[in-house]
């Protein structure tokens, strides 16, 4: 096995400098770090990183102790807890209690002391069983661990759900159901959470004269404590505290009573970002809570060290995928326009779940950005189209023209804005304080860059000696430009990437849009501070110079649409990428080069322009109670927190603490900060006009084309966007 005593000779180094290299430390050279790197690959050595944490002694480690369990609660628990955890800057281990006996319990908590973890989450076997004392004895010190969903009888700190309040939800639902007789399935009472969840339900369900039959079970007992219930008894439901023994539940009906249809089945779940139609679930998001334990440890471990007592997490309940929906007594085709966009597509594929429940075919026509501003300029009272979606940018100029206010329809359609994220109806609902639309898919631009070109540290130490700054993703588009020649081959031999950037310049829209980044970057509104607006201003003619530079450190054909410039990204062949939110799928596909190593950041100017869009009801359109029905449940949290997770965004705030889609695209967590930050007015809204984004973006786009091409200079180009600028929109303000 290799050592750093053998590093060192291959590399012709020091063995310190080899300890510095492995450790990120030390001043050394770019020529040391890339001799003692490829000595590690020739050589094949693995950093012991236990080793080093022994080492190291008390350290930025945390600990999970965990049944030894595949159920879904567990794996995502463990999820949300690592992911939060490392991006604070610590390490976890994972310490599994095999057939969940107390005693691989104390042999776990006994590993995660000895590595001297500086904290220890335990969703412990032992807790509240008869057990528990010989475990945590009185001179056991707990003051580092909290305790996950199994509360101890000895008072440390606790956090979990409200299991008996999901107890008596479940309750409810069978006395609402009016059910004679049901099967209580839990756990081990001994067991809080258990305890709490069969205590609720007695409590409701028990005292309605329904007969309760109550099997207790765990993970290794559950088929034969279920095949208790024979097919003469078996109840008219079963209210279940674990949705693995749900599933056994559903295998045992169907395997050997031949029970498919007509069986309730009721289970606390966790989170189901897609949906799934075997059971009703009473859902606890335990990714959140994950990460909320991961912070609570965090804290309860640095330099205050208090604790907290007991924190319960509010569940996420009964989801209701089809909320909002009207069932009308004659059912009449609803054609919707969209963009062609990847919301589109998952829009198309979801409204066959609106059509099951509803009775009403849903129509979803797909335009480009093109042919969909001509579609709406042709719009009028012989067009059949009943729902809209205008991109954000066009609201302004179309919601008066074409929607129908929706407090017409529902005049407390207000009451719904709280589900959404801040910064989102003011921008994608309102038009002079009037309601026209609700934000389906808002999105924002984001500088993504590849993490481990900006993490590498040869490539670090190459910028440093280069610029005599460190490499960081960039704050100015300065910054922007030096990096991006920094990683263009052309330029830098020694580049790992052939470009530094890329370039989205298409249409004159798109060209515009890819203009503004940088305008808004210097400057919070189209508009100065007298209110007036010049496009040859010196922070004009600032930003297309620095939009022209990136030619030199792009590829030469022009990428047109941002769907192309996510897969050029995913290639692998660029450092960084410009980017709406909603069009970062790709990134993640499966014959993507960059999966694992996509970092992002706040645009540079930290004023991002937004895009993304709205749905609203035509003015035209002969059923508006049906389009703001099918709309209100698109914009609905479990249908917009389904298509976050196939790639689109969504406006609704629970879908940010979804941490399976936060999982998978973990910028959403800074899209969500960006909405309130954005400014990019175009003109001041006390204006109070409509603003023709369209015009303004083919004026403005052009000048920027006909600079990137060479065709003018930015004096001229921007002098002339300025001309044609004031003879459409002066007189119109």
């Amino acid at each position: 096995m290799a050592t750093i005593k053998d590093i060192a000779k291959l590399a012709g180094v020091a063995q310190g400098t080899v300890s510095n290299v492995l450790n990120g430390k030390g001043n050394v050279s770019s020529e040391k770090i890339r001799r003692v790197t490829n000595a590690v690959h020739q050589l094949g050595y693995v950093h012991n990183e236990r080793a080093a944490l022994l080492r190291k002694g008390f350290n930025d480690s945390l600990a999970v102790i965990m049944p030894d369990s595949s159920a879904r609660q567990y794996q995502d628990f463990y999820s949300g807890f690592k992911n939060y955890a490392q991006s604070h800057g610590f390490t976890v281990t994972r310490h599994l209690t095999h057939e969940n006996t107390p005693l691989s319990e104390e042999e776990a908590l006994i590993e995660a002391k000895t590595l001297q973890a500086k904290g220890i989450a335990c969703i412990s076997v032992a807790a509240g069983t008869p057990h528990e004392s010989s475990i945590y004895k009185k001179d056991l010190d707990v003051s580092d661990m909290v305790f996950i969903e199994h509360k101890p009888s000895f008072g440390g700190d606790f956090i979990g759900f409200n299991y008996e309040e999901a107890g008596k939800r479940m309750g409810r639902r069978a006395s609402d159901r009016g059910y004679t007789s049901v099967c209580l399935l839990t756990g081990n009472l001994c067991f809080s959470n258990e305890a709490g969840f069969y205590r609720g339900f007695m409590e409701t369900a028990g005292k309605t004269g329904c007969q309760v039959t109550h099997i207790q079970t765990d993970p290794f007992r559950k088929y034969q404590n279920i095949m208790q219930i024979s097919a003469d008894s078996m109840p008219q439901a079963f209210f279940i505290s674990n949705y693995g023994f749900a599933e056994s539940v559903k295998d045992i009906c169907c395997a050997f009573y031949d029970i498919r249809e007509g069986l309730d089945i009721y289970t606390v779940s966790p989170v189901f970002t897609m949906p799934e139609n075997d059971f009703t679930k009473y859902e606890m998001n335990y990714r959140q809570l994950g990460k909320v334990a991961a912070e609570a440890l965090i804290k309860k471990t640095g330099e205050e060290r208090e604790g907290f007592g007991q924190r319960l997490l509010e569940s996420s309940g009964f989801r209701n995928w089809y909320s909002n929906i009207i069932v009308p007594k004659e059912p009449k085709t609803l054609n919707v326009i969209t963009l062609d966009s990847p919301e589109a597509y998952i829009m198309k594929s979801f409204s066959h779940l609106y059509t099951k429940k509803s009775g009403i075919d849903v129509n979803i026509c797909i335009f480009s950005y093109d042919e969909i501003y001509e579609a709406f300029n042709l719009l009028n009272a012989s067009s059949n189209y009943d729902v809209l979606r205008l991109d954000v940018t066009w609201l302004s100029w179309f919601a008066q023209k074409l929607l129908m206010p929706l407090t017409d329809i529902d005049p407390d359609i207000e009451n719904s804005f709280d589900d959404f994220l801040e910064g989102t109806p003011e921008r994608y609902a309102r038009v002079h304080e009037k309601i026209y639309a609700l934000p389906s898919t808002p999105s924002v631009q984001i500088l993504y860059y590849r993490k481990d070109l900006f993490e590498s540290p040869i490539y670090k130490r190459m910028y440093f000696e280069q610029f005599r700054t460190e490499l960081v993703p960039p704050r100015t588009f300065d910054e922007f430009n030096r990096i991006a020649a920094f990683f263009t081959r052309e330029i830098n031999p020694s580049s790992p990437v052939e470009y530094g950037a890329t370039v989205t310049m298409g249409s004159t829209g798109v060209a515009g849009s890819e203009y503004l980044a940088r305008l808004f970057s210097h400057q919070e509104n189209l508009y100065d501070s007298n209110g007036e607006i010049r496009l040859d201003s010196e922070i004009s003619l600032q930003s297309l110079r620095e939009l022209t530079e990136i030619k030199r450190y792009t590829q030469p054909d022009y990428c047109g649409w941002w769907t192309d410039t996510a897969k050029n990204f995913a290639s692998g062949n660029f450092a960084m990428s410009i980017l709406y939110s909603n069009y970062a799928g790709p990134f993640l596909d499966n014959t993507s080069n960059v999966v694992g190593n996509i970092g992002y950041t706040m645009m540079p100017g930290a004023n991002p322009v937004i895009g993304g869009g709205s749905l609203g009801v035509s003015k035209y359109s002969s059923q508006p109670e049906n389009a703001l029905s099918f709309i209100r449940w698109m914009c609905s949290e479990p249908i917009s927190s389904a298509a976050a997770l196939l790639g689109s965004t969504s406006p609704c705030r629970k879908t940010y603490e979804n941490y399976e889609v936060m999982n998978n695209f973990p910028w959403m967590s800074l899209s969500k900060k960006c909405f309130p930050l954005t400014k990019g007015n175009r003109i001041p809204q006390l204006a109070g006009l409509p603003f023709d984004e369209r015009k303004f973006l083919n004026i403005l786009g052009m000048a920027v084309k006909d600079t990137y091409s060479s065709v003018s200079t930015p004096e001229e180009a921007l002098r002339n966007a300025q001309e044609q600028f004031e003879r459409y929109f002066k007189h119109r303000f």
